[in-house]
């Protein structure tokens, strides 16, 4: 191998290497005609340093066939880069966009995703306890919650947790969460500007926190306007669950109230279809709805739902101070609230 006269690429001659996994950051430095250092920094996306010298080491990595032991720069680091992250409710496009943007962030700033699908609430603590194994830096957790006990051992071990989406009252468990009940509020005043005077709400169980804040928030705004009777029908977070819920409000009630209200757009589309396709009704002039989320089926031109944004990019910002941050956060709270944004489109 040499390196061209033009210094400007590395060249590979024919001759093997001395084996793989045998060289060192010492050969490549030397190939590249850098130091250790800069080898180091080559390997690190956070790391700022002139691209054609990065190309240059890596390269040289490539011809000597020399990849960088992660699991020995942490332990001289005492970090392993490494984020875990449990997630429940994987099929929410919700969530996964949560994740995609999530793992772009951490990739640029040179640390990893460990994933972890919880299959079963039952099964967390036997999860917690497997991530702890491995030493990550962090724990990010979506779509549950953790009992006092977990949040506890987590505390003890030293390793930061953030609730996205979800929040306890647990001292050292921190939470991000856009302004569920105020949403809720906002809806419900949304409706009322419109002229609307009969309601429900469609969707989650009050063991989620957003769902209930959301419910809270609409149901509660609705009493302050002199509205005492909105029924509220418990499904799961699903496009089934919105058609289930729909069918049996109107089972419940005989009628379909004016305006609904629906935990997710994913709800909200089961609701849809169903008030459609089932019972000939027509949105809105029959029955407006509202979801949540702004996934990108609600901008499709078969559903236009009208539905409130979250501000995920503020919100993951957030997620990763706190995770990464080597302070301890000086909030007098363990909640962080973002404010929701409503989007209207054609079905309110």
């Amino acid at each position: 191998m040499k390196i061209s006269d033009s210094g400007d690429s590395i060249q590979n001659t024919g001759k093997r290497a001395n084996g793989r996994g045998h060289n060192t950051s010492i050969d490549v430095a030397k190939l590249a005609g850098v130091s250790q250092a800069t080898v180091s920094r080559a390997f690190n996306p956070a790391s700022k340093m002139n691209p054609s010298t990065r190309q240059r080491v890596l390269d040289a990595a490539s011809a000597l066939k020399y990849a960088p032991d992660a699991i020995a720069r942490s332990l001289i680091s005492n970090s392993t880069n490494i984020v875990a992250v449990i997630m429940q409710n994987t099929t929410n496009p919700f969530y996964a966009t949560v994740l995609s943007k999530l793992s772009i962030r951490l990739r640029s700033m040179g640390k990893q995703i460990l994933f972890f699908y919880l299959d079963d609430e039952g099964h967390m603590k036997d999860l917690i306890h497997q991530i702890l194994q491995y030493r990550v830096d962090g724990i990010l957790i979506t779509s549950v919650t953790l009992t006092s006990d977990l949040a506890d051992t987590c505390v003890d071990f030293g390793v930061p947790v953030v609730l996205f989406n979800r929040y306890m009252n647990t001292p050292g468990i921190q939470a991000v969460c856009c302004d569920n009940v105020q949403a809720g509020r906002d809806c419900a005043d949304y409706f009322f500007m419109k002229g609307y005077r009969s309601f429900a709400f469609i969707g989650g169980h009050d063991e989620a926190s957003t769902s209930h804040d959301r419910r809270r928030g609409f149901v509660s705004r609705l009493e302050e306007r002199g509205i005492h009777d909105c029924p509220v029908i418990n499904t799961p977070f699903t496009y089934e669950g919105g058609r289930e819920g729909f069918r049996r409000l109107l089972e419940q009630e005989g009628t379909c109230p004016k305006a609904l209200f629906c935990v997710s757009d994913l709800v909200c589309a089961g609701v849809l279809d169903c008030a459609r396709s089932e019972y000939g009704l027509r949105v809105p002039e029959d029955a407006a709805v509202i979801g949540f989320d702004d996934i990108e089926l609600a901008s499709y031109s078969a559903y236009s739902i009208t539905s409130f944004v979250q501000p995920m990019d503020s919100m993951i910002d957030r997620v990763l101070d706190l995770l990464l941050s080597e302070k301890q956060p000086s909030e007098s709270t363990n909640l962080t609230l973002f404010p929701c944004t409503l989007k209207t489109r054609g079905t309110a």
